[in-house]
């Protein structure tokens, strides 16, 4: 067996040759298997990727939280309370006085106000998250202010539904950094980009980073400053298990406690083990194809109308996904305000060709598939590459590592993208922004899925800002409902499934939290 404290002991500087066989991982030790080679950056103004916002979770700490049991419920978390000026634009936070970075150092105005104004101006990818408001690196020193120790200001542009400004700075792109650590990090006007984003953390959350090895490891250590209830473990260790099949088997020989990405059968082996658990928790995780409307093809809308009738959706989810996924095919996930029951296609190989030929195209074509080379998207990727080819679309797969699939999608540089989107916060708009809005109707100009995939949302783009901006709740939920069917029916965006979330754990893992948006599991209350 290979051996786990030899790796902690790794992590922690000394020898990784260091094998001693072991009963079980470390009393002191939470080790966790997932697939962490997609991450690039541990600095919170600019993580993105799954593994990096687990992470960065586990140590910054925001204004505001909500309640992973019931996201409706918004409280404060950095801040101690709030008020809203009468014309709902000034928005004024008052710092809760206990709160403490690691270094010690307290959680001042100060600090939110250098953080949340160092994520406009690292214009990292992430900060359309803050920067939808209309912050930009001209106006965003004006807007975000400290007034004293204990007072932020925040000033916005336009109105928009006070719950959604809350959700934006609840989540990962709202950490506050201590700016005392970081400022003197600082090296040609970095923001500390530097230091932050490979080996160290300045956070205020129970966990402080120790080590990362990059598509290895990721080490964090308890904070023992920290001032809330210390964490239960000592350390936590994601190690890098792309193979649902090896994560399995490290559980089962208990080298690992948390599996993070099992298949069906591996679950039903886990189901009759009495040292081991499966844990459930909501999910807001999108599985989706992005087709790419510059490709001569794609670019007709009955190919795309077409390719929606050639994925067999409920057979994927019968077979392949057996209790881990359901249909879902609107932009909203099940859990959200506005979410609707929305499935007008399914597998019709005859109804497929019917609209080809409708669209003009006779003969066979092919596209390319970029996937990343983990499951469960490579299981999605062979059943889909088999429907498509019976009716003369041809998928060429090309599977390869997470970091080279995140910069194929980022760069456009494909025909087709099967991914995931993870909601950044529990508010529709997350996901509204991403696959309905065009740059040109963003306050911050920020590119969204559609310019990704070259797409004109038309109607639905404004349409999408105004659904943000309404005060009304019910209007806004029927604002939504209306939006996904326009989008279901004409996007470039062929929405399948969402997560039902399991993972795999060993029994001697008590108090673990499974989070509803972007990696937001909760691992400092965990015990052993």
């Amino acid at each position: 067996m290979r051996l786990f404290k030899a790796m902690v002991a790794a992590m922690l500087g000394m020898a990784l040759a260091v094998s001693v066989a072991f009963a079980h991982t470390p009393d002191d030790t939470l080790v966790v298997a997932d697939a962490i080679d997609d991450v690039v950056t541990l600095d919170p103004g600019e993580v993105g990727e799954v593994g990096g916002v687990l992470t960065s979770s586990q140590i910054y700490q925001s204004l505001l939280t909500f309640d992973v049991d019931d996201p409706t419920r918004i409280r404060g978390l950095l801040a101690e309370s709030w008020a809203i000026s009468p014309d709902g634009k000034i928005f004024t936070f008052k710092m809760n006085p206990k709160a403490r970075f690691a270094s010690g150092n307290p959680v001042t105005a100060w600090d939110a106000e250098f953080s949340l104004r160092r994520v406009i101006h690292l214009k990292s990818r992430s900060a359309f998250i803050i920067g939808q408001f209309g912050f930009s690196p001209d106006n965003v020193d004006d807007r975000i202010r400290a007034l004293d120790d204990q007072t932020l200001v925040i000033t916005l542009a336009e109105t928009y539904s006070p719950s959604f400004l809350f959700y934006c700075l609840s989540s990962y792109m709202g950490a506050i950094v201590d700016s005392k650590i970081v400022k003197a990090q600082e090296v040609n006007g970095d923001y500390g980009n530097g230091w932050l984003k490979a080996q160290n953390s300045a956070g205020s959350g129970p966990f402080a980073l120790s080590k990362w090895q990059p598509r290895v490891s990721i080490l964090l250590t308890r904070n023992d400053n920290y001032w809330g209830e210390p964490a239960k473990v000592e350390h936590v260790l994601i190690r890098h298990v792309a193979e649902s099949s090896a994560q399995r088997w490290l559980l089962e020989t208990d080298e690992i406690d948390i599996a993070n990405r099992l298949g069906p059968n591996d679950f039903d082996t886990l189901t009759n083990n009495p040292k081991l658990s499966i844990v459930h928790g909501r999910s807001g995780n999108i599985y989706y194809m992005g087709l790419n409307v510059r490709n001569q093809y794609l670019a007709n809308p009955k190919v795309v109308e077409a390719m929606k009738y050639l994925v067999d959706y409920q057979g994927i989810v019968d077979t392949i996904s057996r209790g881990t996924m359901e249909v879902h095919q609107t932009l909203v996930p099940n859990g959200f305000l506005g979410a609707i029951a929305y499935t007008p296609f399914s597998f019709n190989v005859e109804k497929a060709k019917a609209v080809l030929a409708e669209g003009g195209v006779s003969g066979e074509f092919s596209l390319d598939m970029v996937v990343w080379d983990t499951q469960p998207f490579t299981d999605f990727a062979k059943a889909i590459q088999a429907t498509m080819a019976q009716a003369g679309v041809h998928i060429n797969l090309q599977v390869i590592g997470g970091r080279e699939w995140l910069e194929r999608y980022r760069n456009h540089d494909l025909d087709i993208w099967l991914g995931l989107w993870g909601p950044d916060y529990p508010d529709p708009h997350s996901n509204a922004k991403a696959f309905a809005v065009n740059k040109q109707d963003a306050p911050d100009g920020s590119d969204s899925l559609a310019d990704r995939f070259g797409w004109n949302a038309g109607r639905l783009s404004p349409d999408a800002m105004a659904a943000v901006r309404e005060q009304d709740t019910a209007k806004r939920k029927a604002m939504y409902e209306a939006i996904q069917k326009v989008h279901t029916d004409t996007s470039p965006f062929i929405m399948m499934f969402q997560e039902v979330r399991k993972v795999g754990v060993s029994a001697r893992v008590k108090g673990l939290m499974m989070g509803t948006t972007f990696a937001d599991d909760r691992y400092w209350a965990v015990s052993k």
